[in-house]
């Protein structure tokens, strides 16, 4: 019944800003049912909106902390650990790094390189975990490893490009109805 318990909150914190889809398989542990949901797209969750890049840095995040069940729910975050529940968790921290970032990230959907909004960065034992919004819109989730952050010269050429061209694919690659 725990390990039912702890893979219950485990998945209704993944799931809570994210697609909300459930695996559809069993697991044989609460981490890898987790690891179910590391890959998550979805550019039409109506909780993330459309973000103008200049206001990058306007995005709420929480930093040098883990994040409230609050601040999962509300969007500051998408990934709530309880550790109290989850005792295997226990040594899962925050990665130690400012947020928000700006990155690339090449979308396993459309396989385009653009520009997304790391909002969470989790460190599990073996791998750093990343909570993504979409600036057109919607929320994914990626290894860091699949994250090149922007330095300030690409960040400032990244917001130039998109207030000289607000119609270019910035916005237009998450189009849920390009499905």
């Amino acid at each position: 019944m725990k390990l039912l318990t702890s893979v219950f909150v485990c998945a209704t914190a993944l799931c809570l800003n994210s697609c909300g889809e459930t695996p559809k398989e069993t697991h044989d542990s609460p981490m890898n049912y987790a690891h179910s949901f590391m890959g998550w797209d979805c550019p039409d969750n109506l909780a993330f909106p459309r973000i103008e890049l200049k206001d990058w840095e306007k995005v709420p995040v929480v930093n040098g902390r883990m994040p409230t069940y609050e601040e999962a729910q509300n969007g500051t975050a998408l990934l709530y650990i309880d550790k109290e529940v989850k005792p295997e968790l226990k040594d899962v921290e925050p990665y130690k790094m400012t947020l928000p970032k700006l990155a690339y990230f090449t979308n396993p959907r459309t396989k385009q390189k653009e520009v997304v909004i790391v909002i969470q960065l989790v460190q599990f034992k073996d791998y750093v975990w990343a909570g993504l919004r979409y600036v057109s819109g919607g929320n994914a989730s990626a290894m860091m490893s699949e994250l090149q952050f922007l330095l300030d010269d690409e960040i400032k050429m990244e917001i130039e490009k998109s207030i000289k061209n607000p119609h270019s694919n910035i916005g237009q690659l998450n189009n849920p109805s390009g499905y």
